[in-house]
């Protein structure tokens, strides 16, 4: 990364794609053009060699090409493209290329343009999938949603792996014994239960999509028009392919129609509803500008159209309600009415198209919230709750009315009716969701001081701000004031320590497993990196160690920081020995099984030491885990915590800050509730932000410490508890938010009520708003002495904005 913290402008790279120029006076809706176009969202170059990996995509060739080798071929990696000396990826697509895995023996020129046609596609389809990545990410961000996971494109990608042959996966036909490729375009999830053999190459885990050539050349379609020729069905070619599968991707991480948040990573169901494919449908042809989006590969005239074509005149008599029916046919009728409202509003509108596409989105995202119980929902039930295209109709006049006040809503009924699809009729046999019940969880009563609960708290904290019932934030509430709020989606969101086990287990026995963060979920899904300091392993077979305050939770928890949006967490503390260090490594286990990340911890010291770097929109981020005390610190090949010495704790960020645009630290520091640092914790973090640290987190105190700008980086000594099982009456908690922009970093700090022993908490923290939040910013700002001035109070939050002035050297 630059020295002064800039974004670096690298020398422009270009490659060879295919593009869709749409033209309403031809019959397939369009042509197709080739074109030199810049590849935007690169990753910086390595050794000034690019990849075709980047903000928003990772394309990875994965085909197996036969070299002959005397009278036997070896099969050998075709490997990823590289780029020319001119730092352009250019290759010919040919007749899209072939179907290499399967043929043993073909003539060196065939080999030479097969290998062309699949570099080809892999251009070809990063340009695609980053353009309406990029478009989604624009309009998630106007709607205050965070971006999307990368994702992951394999082309030349194998089958769902049968047999493991060193390099490659799949598996062979039965008469010929020939390995079979992958054909056409499949959005995939990782579900180990498919095969017990380990595949060559893992799924990622937020999902990745599988392009491959298909069996037959066709005559029919743009491609063979363009080409003058027969043309393989080759995905990774199709843009109209490439744009449905990513809109998978879309639907995975928005509507969730398969309930995947509810599993764990490694049993993701690849099951595709009829909604999920018509949304899919709907963005390849806002992408393609055009409603025939199977036009590149398939035949269209004035009087013959694809059955799948979005200007298809079919309606809910032609559904098939079948077993066996197929999803995508049926899709097609919700899909068709989405393009029908796109048409007329883009008519009346010139940002029609742009205005539709955000009620699409945001329709998603509602769909998304609905699910069979707030605390403990069901796979099955969820799904449920999340089918029918009258639920698909219902969130997209709700979306329309939260955007653009229902402007479109007559509109919007007139399409869906013309396609037999009302707000009564369900194609589902059971509509759950609409006899679902909203539940009120908090008692509308006022507090006063008689309130037991409540006397007991001041009895050990006089001085706590304890809030009146309608200043605790409910769901909804929150929801409400953070789509107000203009500083959504956030780049990095932080909460202090976290215990799920002890007291909290009866709680979560009673209710479920989305109790504890059930209030403040939409706060925490408003960011692509959301971490916290685990207190209390999760272990099994480990036992717990006989001292005070010692912990051990039960494994199946770790499920509820997964499902709350953890991806992250520092387990650089005190507790991390409660189970001794077999625990730690029953806690590994259990983390990395749910797909969360730790830092401040490992197998060996060396892995205790090691970062973690996630992306957050267009930056890479690099955290880093500290514990003071060497009674839980690895040693050799002993696991444990990562110490805060200070030679390693400047080699450390100094190995890093080359890599990252931002470092994070979370350290475990300071003495339980005392309400300010040691002169010795403030110059460790002092030295930290000098080494080059952008951030610092800390916490063990329980209590809420001050804030200081250092050289203008931001230090929190302490924010505190968060869901904690304990029935901790002095316990103070703020939630940090940060906003990552070129020139500045802007912080929300959200006040948090977490008194357990408050009947109104009962281990589920809260947001607080009113004067009881002005109170608790003020008081932060006052303890905070000079960079208190920082502080102010602005829409219910604290808000601090910071100008960067580069990375200290």
């Amino acid at each position: 990364m630059p020295k002064d913290g800039q974004y670096k402008e690298y020398n422009p790279v270009f490659g060879q794609v295919y593009l869709w120029k749409p033209d309403p006076f031809i019959p397939s809706g369009g042509k197709i053009i080739k074109s030199t176009v810049e590849l935007l969202h690169l990753d910086k170059p390595k050794n000034n060699k690019y990849k075709l990996s980047g903000r928003y995509v990772i394309i990875k060739n994965v085909g197996i090409v036969n070299i002959p080798n005397n009278n036997t071929v070896s099969p050998v990696p075709m490997c990823d493209a590289k780029h020319n000396k001119h730092n352009s990826f250019i290759f010919e697509p040919f007749n899209g290329g072939g179907r290499m895995d399967k043929e043993l023996f073909v003539s060196k020129l065939r080999r030479h343009k097969n290998i062309q046609a699949a570099h080809f596609g892999e251009v070809n389809t990063y340009y695609h999938i980053d353009k309406i990545a990029s478009y989604i990410d624009g309009l998630l961000h106007e709607l205050g949603e965070r971006s999307l996971p990368q994702v992951k494109v394999l082309i030349n990608a194998h089958n769902a792996i049968v047999e493991n042959h060193r390099i490659r996966d799949g598996y062979r036909g039965k008469k010929s014994g020939k390995w079979l490729p992958f054909q056409g375009g499949h959005y995939r999830l990782s579900k180990n239960n498919l095969s017990k053999i380990r595949e060559s190459n893992n799924i990622a885990p937020h999902g990745e999509i599988h392009l491959g050539p298909g069996w037959r050349l066709t005559k029919d379609g743009a491609l063979p028009e363009f080409a003058e020729c027969k043309y393989r069905c080759n995905a990774s070619h199709n843009a109209g392919i490439i744009y449905h599968e990513y809109g998978h991707h879309i639907t995975r991480h928005t509507a969730d129609f398969s309930a995947n948040r509810l599993k764990a990573p490694h049993r993701q169901s690849n099951r595709k509803s009829d909604l999920d494919e018509a949304f899919s449908d709907y963005w390849a042809a806002a992408m393609l500008d055009c409603p025939y989006i199977w036009a590149w590969h398939r035949k269209h005239t004035k009087h013959e159209i694809h059955p799948r074509s979005l200007l298809s005149n079919k309606d809910m008599t032609e559904y098939d309600f079948g077993l066996d029916s197929d999803p995508h046919s049926n899709g097609t009728i919700f899909a068709a009415a989405l393009w029908d409202i796109r048409k007329e509003i883009s008519f009346l509108n010139p940002k029609g198209k742009k205005d539709i596409d955000i009620v699409v989105l945001k329709a998603l995202t509602i769909i998304g919230q609905h699910q069979d119980s707030p605390y403990n929902p069901t796979v099955k039930g969820t799904r449920i709750s999340r089918s029918g295209f009258n639920i698909g109709l219902k969130s997209v006049l709700k979306a329309d009315k939260i955007c653009f006040n229902g402007i479109h809503t007559d509109i919007i009924k007139k399409c869906f009716k013309k396609r037999s699809i009302t707000l009564d009729y369900s194609n589902t046999k059971s509509n759950k969701f609409d006899q679902l019940k909203k539940l009120n969880i908090v008692e509308k009563k006022q507090i006063s001081s008689n309130d037991k609960s409540i006397k007991h708290i001041l009895k050990f904290d006089p001085e706590a701000i304890i809030p009146k019932t309608w200043e605790l934030l409910t769901r909804t509430d929150l929801e409400r004031q953070l789509n107000s709020n203009c500083d959504c989606p956030f780049s990095l969101t932080a909460v202090g320590d976290i215990m799920l086990g002890s007291r909290m287990n009866k709680s979560i026995k009673d209710f479920g497993p989305e109790y504890p963060f059930y209030s403040v979920y939409p706060l925490l899904k408003k960011s692509n990196i959301l971490i916290g300091n685990l207190e209390g392993p999760f272990a099994d077979i480990s036992l717990k160690e006989i001292r005070n305050h010692s912990y051990k939770v039960p494994p199946k928890n770790a499920r509820i920081l997964r499902r709350a949006g953890f991806n992250i967490v520092s387990m650089a503390n005190n507790h991390l020995l409660d189970c001794g260090r077999d625990g730690v490594l029953e806690t590994f286990a259990t983390l990395k099984k749910q797909g969360i990340q730790y830092i401040g911890a490992g197998h060996d010291e060396k892995d205790a030491h090691s970062p973690v770097i996630m992306r957050s929109a267009n930056l890479k981020i690099g955290l880093l885990g500290y514990y003071w005390n060497r009674r839980t610190s690895a040693r050799d090949s002993k696991p444990g915590s990562a110490i805060d010495i200070k030679e390693q704790v400047q080699k450390d960020i100094t190995n890093l800050k080359q890599k990252v645009d931002k470092i994070v630290i979370s350290v475990h520091w300071g003495i339980p509730y005392e309400r300010f640092p040691s002169s010795e914790n403030q110059m460790k973090a002092h030295f930290a932000i000098d080494s080059g640290a952008d951030i610092l987190i800390g916490h063990h105190p329980h209590i809420i410490q001050p804030i200081e700008i250092y050289k203008n980086r931001p230090i929190f000594y302490s924010i505190g508890n968060f869901a904690f099982g304990s029935g901790n009456s002095n316990a103070e908690s703020i939630i940090l938010a940060f906003n990552f922009k070129k020139n500045n970093t802007t912080i929300n700090i959200f006040p948090v009520y977490i008194k357990n022993r408050d009947t109104r908490i009962n281990y589920q923290p809260k947001i607080i708003k009113g004067e009881s939040a002005f109170d608790s910013i003020i008081k932060l700002k006052n303890l905070s002495g000079k960079s208190g001035v920082m502080i102010r109070f602005e829409n219910g939050v604290g808000k601090i904005k910071i100008s960067h002035v580069g990375r200290l050297k």
